[in-house]
């Protein structure tokens, strides 16, 4: 007997609040994975690249194998490796040992977002863009607990290898549930045409929708995972918002994808997009400008209430544009988000120890938020191209 559609869902969306959980406490460890390993500040940003690598080709592999394989098996997969990577994770000895876990812990979590955004999308088709928001709800959950939650265990005598390790065990305990699950034949997708595959990559608008997923993830994820050190060492009085301030930006993240659920089917996905993209450069560039602390935390906490809902936004509008190869599509996007992911937190990290600074080095955010907003304007004058079934 098939499994219900809403205990499946729910099963992706705790996918991807795992998933968060490591991602929204990573800014918090990176001073004790510096100490643990002897780093630096520009040593300490290489992990962002050797996670993202594996994100990528996680998301580009899986994406495409879960058209042919079904989704299950290659969320089960990705779940396992996931996991795996975590263990390693909290076992390395050494710093090259962790690079290579961190490798391994982005192609597990890229396996697992990709597949659980395909599936939701299969489950409930007719929901598409409300069931891909409820993920990005999750993962906010997720990221905006973790960061306060991590720093109080590693302040109150917790090693951080043991926040891998019992991380990896809940991970675990979803596999076993999704592995006696079975999936209902209306959510199994069709067999994926390499004719279709390419309709798909020769698309203008899929290659605007990669580049948009691109500089949004890599504001993202460079946000909130710098800050913590920009409060330390650059900010006055921003030392007592290390954890603070990333539980912050993911609480009105995750309020701010409530809320976009209600916009949902009321206008155009990308003129959405652009709103949020648009909010977004503004607080974010005035965050960086404000010298105070309360003001800056008030702008930290709308640019994360501004920018909540564009990675669902992309996916969705590539849901509407390639219905057919949606994990293929879905991939693809995902996968261009990872590479943002890899180089523009890199790069902030390399640039923060020049004579810019801080302030200067998280500049790259806000600009980032502008590509986003650029390129969702061009996609809202192009009709939509879908791929043949």
């Amino acid at each position: 007997m098939a499994t219900p559609r809403l205990l499946l869902a729910v099963l992706c969306c705790t996918a991807m609040l795992l998933y968060s959980v490591y991602l929204g406490a990573f800014g918090v460890l990176l001073p004790y994975l510096g100490t643990a390993f002897s780093l630096g500040v520009e040593a300490q940003g290489r992990l962002f690249p050797a996670n993202f690598a594996g994100f990528v080709v996680g998301v580009l592999l899986c994406g495409y194998l879960s058209d042919r394989w079904g989704r299950k098996a290659v969320l089960l997969m990705g779940l396992a490796v996931y996991a795996g990577g975590l263990v390693l994770f909290g076992s390395a000895g050494s710093y090259a040992l962790a690079l290579a876990a961190a490798l391994l812990v982005g192609a597990g979590s890229g396996a697992m977002e990709v597949v659980a955004n395909a599936l939701a999308a299969d489950l409930y088709p007719e929901k598409r863009a409300f069931l891909l928001n409820a993920l990005q709800v999750a993962f906010g959950v997720g990221a905006a607990a973790s960061p306060t939650l991590c720093r109080y265990l590693l302040t109150h005598g917790t090693d951080w290898r043991w926040l891998y390790f019992g991380l990896a065990a809940i991970n675990l305990v979803v596999f076993v549930i999704l592995s006696a699950c079975r999936i209902p034949k209306s959510a199994a997708p069709e067999a994926l045409e390499l004719s279709a595959l390419r309709t798909v990559l020769q698309k203008p608008s899929f290659a605007i929708l990669c580049g948009m997923q691109a500089l949004y993830v890599g504001a993202e994820v460079s946000f909130f995972s710098w800050l913590p050190t920009y409060f330390e060492k650059q900010l006055a009085g921003g030392a007592a918002w290390v954890a603070g301030v990333g539980t912050l930006f993911w609480i009105t993240m995750t309020i701010g994808r409530f809320a976009l659920g209600g916009l949902l089917g009321r206008y155009p996905l990308m003129r959405l997009t652009a709103l949020c993209a648009g909010g977004g450069v503004f607080f974010a560039a005035l965050a960086l400008l404000l010298p105070a602390l309360l003001p800056v935390l008030v702008c930290v906490a709308l640019t994360g209430l501004f920018i909540a809902g564009i990675f669902s936004l992309v996916l969705a509008e590539a849901g509407e544009r390639f219905p057919s190869v949606a994990g293929t599509a879905f991939g693809g996007v995902v996968a261009a988000g990872g590479v943002g992911g890899a180089v523009i937190p890199w790069g902030i990290g390399a640039l923060a120890s020049t004579s810019l600074g801080w302030q200067g080095a998280l500049a790259l955010v806000p600009l980032a938020l502008i590509g986003t907003l650029l390129l969702s304007l061009r996609l809202q004058r192009r009709v939509p191209e879908v791929a043949p079934t």
